[in-house]
Parts: C-alpha cells; sequence; structure tokens
C-alpha cells in the first residue's frame, strides 16, 4: 500500500490521474489477498512512466528497459502502468477504464469494472490467468452479488456462468 500511495502522490505531482487495479483493488473491494506488485492505469503509459521517474532522489526508478513498470527502491515493489482507455493486449474485449480524475488518494478501479477486467484477463489466457478467475469468485461470494450485476457486456455471459454455478454448488 505504501507504493501505491506513493505513486498516486507523485503522478497527482504532475496533474496524471490514475486508478488502482489487479490485487491492490480486490483487496479494497473485499476479497484480502497477498499481491507483490501494483497495478496502476493511467491515461498515458509513457508521460507517467516520465513523471514518476522524473525526480532522480525519489523512489521510483525505471525497471530495466521496461515501458511501463517502475520499481520502488525503498522495498522493491514493481510498479506497472497501464493505457487508460485500451486493452492490455490482443484476445483482450474490455479496455481499462480512462481516469480523468487527478488526487494524492487512492483511487480504486469501481467494482464492476475490475470484476468485467479481471473476466476478460482470465478468457484472454485462461491457463495462466487464473487468480483472475479466482478473484471474481472470491468477490461475488464475499459481496453476495446478484446475478444481474452490472458487468461489460463482452464478459456479462462469463459472468453469468460462473454466478450460475456458484449457485449450483450452494
Amino acid at each position: 500500500m505504501q507504493t501505491a500511495q506513493a505513486a498516486a502522490r507523485v503522478l497527482a505531482d504532475y496533474d496524471t490521474p490514475h486508478l488502482i487495479v489487479g490485487g491492490l483493488a480486490v483487496q479494497e473491494h473485499g476479497y484480502p489477498r497477498v499481491t507483490i506488485d501494483v497495478d496502476i492505469v493511467v491515461p498515458d503509459v509513457l508521460e507517467a512512466l516520465e513523471v514518476i521517474t522524473a525526480r532522480l532522489d525519489g523512489p521510483f526508478a525505471r525497471l530495466g528497459g521496461l515501458q511501463d513498470r517502475v520499481v520502488d527502491r525503498r522495498n522493491d515493489v514493481k510498479v506497472k502502468l497501464l493505457p487508460g482507455g485500451r486493452v492490455l493486449r490482443a484476445g483482450c474485449k474490455v479496455p481499462f477504464p480512462l481516469p480523468t480524475r487527478t488526487t494524492k488518494q487512492l483511487q480504486i478501479v469501481s467494482l464492476e469494472d475490475l470484476i468485467s477486467l479481471k473476466l476478460d484477463s482470465w478468457a484472454s489466457s485462461p491457463l495462466h490467468r487464473l487468480k483472475d478467475k479466482a478473484d471474481v469468485v472470491e468477490l461475488i461470494n464475499r459481496r453476495s452479488l446478484p446475478r444481474d450485476f452490472k458487468v461489460v457486456p463482452a464478459v456479462a455471459k462469463l459472468y453469468l456462468e460462473l454466478w450460475d454455478g456458484l449457485k449450483a454448488e450452494r
């Protein structure tokens, strides 16, 4: 959490909006689980990379030539910058929301968007992204989400299949 808060402050200093997604967002929405990195959606990844590493004495440094990652030098936590308004990779259908609000406080992606992104990630790489499916299952159970929970239409069928499967097991 320290790394996410520091990143939000630095981004806000440079008027860069952000949204927290991934494992930290899952935790904030009610499923406490271990995560070892921070995923942040920004309007422009390259610009955010520049601003977050602008201060040479700041906590963040570029990570091995990667154009979308930095590391917090204080604790070795990795930060992945993700493209707002776009999908992450081929095969994905749900774009990351485009953050518009600048604040030094952590802005957590909505539960609807988080579940949609997690389902899309799992669907695009089902064997490598099983944790995304597990996150959705846990959030459905812990939050007692309804069958008609509003997810992005591209993943609505997956949500219904999971929801129906969970109900059948009860």
